[in-house]
């Protein structure tokens, strides 16, 4: 994996530079394409942002949805046709990770390729960088493939079927997550600066999750799968 770090602010466009020359091959009309990028055969992929996250502070929690409005959507526009699975998660412990939003996809080297250099030359991205916003952004490389199976971004303790089945599911959830948050940033203040915007959009998807997740989304579920008994944690707030 390669990745961009907030502590290189001045290499920053050189980065962006090298990124597009080794990531997107066409552009480099002397050099051959890397044979692992020619191959039709599907993989899963990641990028991971690393958010900035202070001590003594809550996790950033409205920056995974900015990102997903503003980096991840217009990648999926550009080239959802060429990405057969999709999904986001999001992430915060106080652990070597941290807070990290993660776009995970599925589609050849190539095509990876050309989503890395998408997102890596954003010029939000650089600005939430610049502006301690972020801390880190990385790739999976596309000349290393390491995941080529259906289930071999899902729980390794899952059964081997609910593992492949599974992205199809947290795909429907992802763009269903991602166009609510469409829904209310259309409407959203759009006088207010970037990151309150998005504290206020963030907001309101809680609120939906809080007072509509049960039936829309649980309870639905539950109809799926013939109103079955399933085993939860009971706590005061669930969650699953």
């Amino acid at each position: 994996m390669y990745q961009f770090k907030h502590t290189l602010p001045y290499t920053w466009p050189l980065i962006l530079l090298l990124l597009a020359a080794c990531a997107t091959p066409q552009v480099v009309a002397t050099q051959p394409v890397p044979p692992a990028l020619e191959t039709q055969e599907e993989y899963w992929w990641y990028v991971r942002f690393g958010h900035v996250w202070p001590e003594g502070e809550g996790p950033a929690w409205h920056r995974d949805v900015l990102l997903a409005d503003r980096i991840i959507s217009p990648v999926l526009a550009e080239h959802g046709q060429e990405i057969s699975l999709w999904r986001v998660h999001r992430r915060a412990a106080r652990d070597s990770a941290g807070h990290r939003f993660s776009f995970i996809f599925r589609a050849t080297p190539e095509v990876a390729a050309r989503i890395n250099a998408r997102i890596g030359s954003d010029p939000l991205l650089e600005r939430l960088l610049r502006d301690d916003k972020l801390k880190t952004v990385g790739f999976d490389d596309p000349a290393k493939p390491q995941r080529p199976g259906m289930g071999d971004t899902s729980d390794p303790g899952w059964t081997p079927e609910m593992q492949r089945a599974w992205p199809h599911y947290i795909m429907g959830v992802s763009r269903l997550w991602l166009e609510l948050i469409h829904e209310l940033a259309a409407r959203a203040d759009q006088a207010e600066d970037l990151d309150s915007r998005y504290v206020a959009i963030s907001a309101e998807l809680d609120n939906l999750w809080l007072h509509q997740g049960s039936h829309a989304l649980l309870h639905h579920l539950n109809a799926v799968f013939g109103y079955q008994e399933v085993n939860v944690i009971r706590r005061e707030g669930m969650r699953f």
